[in-house]
């Protein structure tokens, strides 16, 4: 009896170790990010020593019950991607695959996107016609890969419909399809590898965003194929706002940023590429600077002016939003 109660204490006071070491680890890190953006960050490879990809992501469902349309989920994927979207009516006629019942769409990539992943699809449609058209599926743990035609080739069946870029590497499983341009896009779109979220910078970013509806991630040097003294730019729709996170570089090259972003997005300013006056863009502007995890962030709170949401997908595709981040910005009369 008294072995047994010795033994019973001895489990105690190890579980009790345990947790107090679990403990204190747990404390010397700042709390993981959660939500939609941040679950589906935890699902992608691609991370690693020299980790550094593009990510764009909306919920289809969440985004319109928050006002975001079909445009504006386009231009968070990414060029490529938004073909797909685009399409989205023939390819559910044809194939039986409608991206936008999707539960989430992902993509990976830089200035344009190098594949996309759609949860809680059918693919069988789309893939049954991969193969008639050349091709070739073997079965990979639990998804069927398809490689279709040479590196970045869109298929026959996909180019049809007006879908560019995607379609020469892609994987199907229960509801799951992967469109992409290479094994290595493909890979991360199913999680091989590396996890990205690991790397500091995207938890980060994930963080900074907030409760986002939709987001798109780009690394610095793919940005606008020139580097800024940073990492990475991370810009995402909430509900009745839009948020723009510079992430990266020196706690020097974070106050330049905030300092520049002020004076870009304050009322007498323009944009650096159309020339329209900033006061017709954007409404007000709220612009902080914060670390985490020995990552530097920058990060614009913005309102953007009525009938201007999308104003930052808009700068990305503009080529306005390096200028507005190094301050080449022209000021109005």
């Amino acid at each position: 009896m008294v072995q047994r109660v010795d033994r019973h204490l001895t489990g105690i006071l190890l579980a009790l170790v345990v947790s107090l070491v679990i403990g204190c680890g747990d404390d010397s890190r700042a709390p993981a990010p959660n939500g939609p953006f941040a679950e589906a960050l935890a699902e992608l490879g691609g991370g690693g020593e020299h980790g550094s990809l593009g990510v764009g992501w909306t919920d289809p469902q969440l985004a319109r019950e928050r006002g975001v349309g079909v445009r504006l989920m386009a231009d968070a994927l990414g060029p490529n991607a938004d073909t797909l979207i685009e399409t989205a009516p023939q390819l559910r006629r044809r194939f039986g695959l409608d991206p936008l019942a999707a539960r989430r769409l992902v993509s990976v990539g830089g200035s344009f996107a190098f594949g996309l992943r759609l949860d809680g699809v059918d693919g069988e449609g789309l893939q049954d016609a991969l193969v008639r058209a050349g091709g070739h599926a073997k079965s990979v743990g639990d998804v069927d890969v398809t490689d279709v035609g040479e590196w970045a080739e869109v298929p026959e069946p996909l180019l049809q419909l007006g879908v560019l870029g995607l379609g020469a590497r892609d994987a199907f499983g229960p509801e799951l399809a992967v469109l992409a341009i290479s094994e290595r896009a493909r890979a991360a779109l199913l999680g091989r590898g590396d996890r990205l979220i690991d790397e500091p910078i995207y938890p980060a970013a994930a963080d900074c965003l907030g409760p986002v509806v939709a987001a798109r991630m780009i690394p610095d040097k793919l940005l606008l194929s020139v580097e800024v003294g940073i990492e990475l730019v991370a810009v995402g729709i909430q509900q009745d706002r839009e948020v723009l996170c510079v992430l990266g570089g020196t706690a020097e090259r974070a106050r330049e940023i905030a300092g520049s972003l002020r004076a870009s997005l304050a009322p007498g300013a323009r944009d650096p590429r159309t020339g329209e006056q900033i006061s017709e863009l954007v409404e007000s502007v709220d612009v902080r600077t914060s670390s985490s995890e020995d990552v530097e962030v920058v990060r614009a709170e913005l309102t953007p002016a009525p009938g201007q949401r999308g104003f930052l997908f808009g700068a990305i595709a503009r080529g306005s939003l390096v200028a507005l981040i190094n301050g080449s910005n022209t000021q109005g009369p």
